[in-house]
């Protein structure tokens, strides 16, 4: 996904599709290096086993595919963090017989990386095609969106047991009584 810059210039941003979440976020880091306008709006967020954090500003993005012709404007809330490295380390595809005539959204989803952008359920049913690939096994998913191909569920074991496994729902909580 790309998303324009203050002068106007479209930028590669890390994005993380969540079906869950009630908002959008971006990251801190993704804001400065967009050099992006933030508005002074208040939310408190709840995220998965309770945990609770705070978000005092936003800004207003324009995104866009590479592959498509869509693109789309949205508020993000801003976080200092969306989340740990994404993979926590570097997934061996090599036996994952990735079709080679398809547009991946993400050609380094293998490599860890930070997360700019978390977008959530209201532009990721939007963002969704009709093209689903599956393998038998302990294998992910291919689903088609807008922004070329997509990696999701299960992957082969190559983890061990203190290796970080991401979870992600995130909840905005907007009323006075939670405080």
């Amino acid at each position: 996904m790309e998303v324009q810059n203050k002068a106007g210039q479209y930028v590669p941003c890390r994005t993380l599709l969540d079906s869950a979440s009630q908002s959008h976020f971006i990251s801190v880091r993704c804001v400065q290096r967009l050099r992006l306008s933030r508005t002074q709006t208040h939310a408190s967020i709840q995220g998965i086993s309770s945990v609770n954090t705070e978000t005092y500003h936003s800004v207003s993005i324009h995104l866009r595919s590479r592959h498509t012709d869509w693109h789309t404007t949205h508020n993000c809330a801003i976080l200092s963090h969306i989340t740990g490295t994404t993979p926590s380390t570097k997934l061996d595809t090599c036996t994952w017989k990735i079709p080679k005539d398809i547009k991946l959204a993400d050609e380094q989803f293998d490599q860890p990386g930070g997360i700019d952008l978390l977008i959530g359920a209201d532009l990721f049913y939007e963002m969704l095609q009709s093209g689903r690939r599956t393998r038998p096994g302990n294998y992910p998913i291919l689903q088609e969106t807008v922004l070329g191909w997509t990696h999701t569920g299960r992957t082969p074991a190559t983890t061990t047991q203190h290796e970080p496994q991401h979870t992600f729902l995130l909840r905005k909580d907007n009323s006075l009584d939670t405080i």
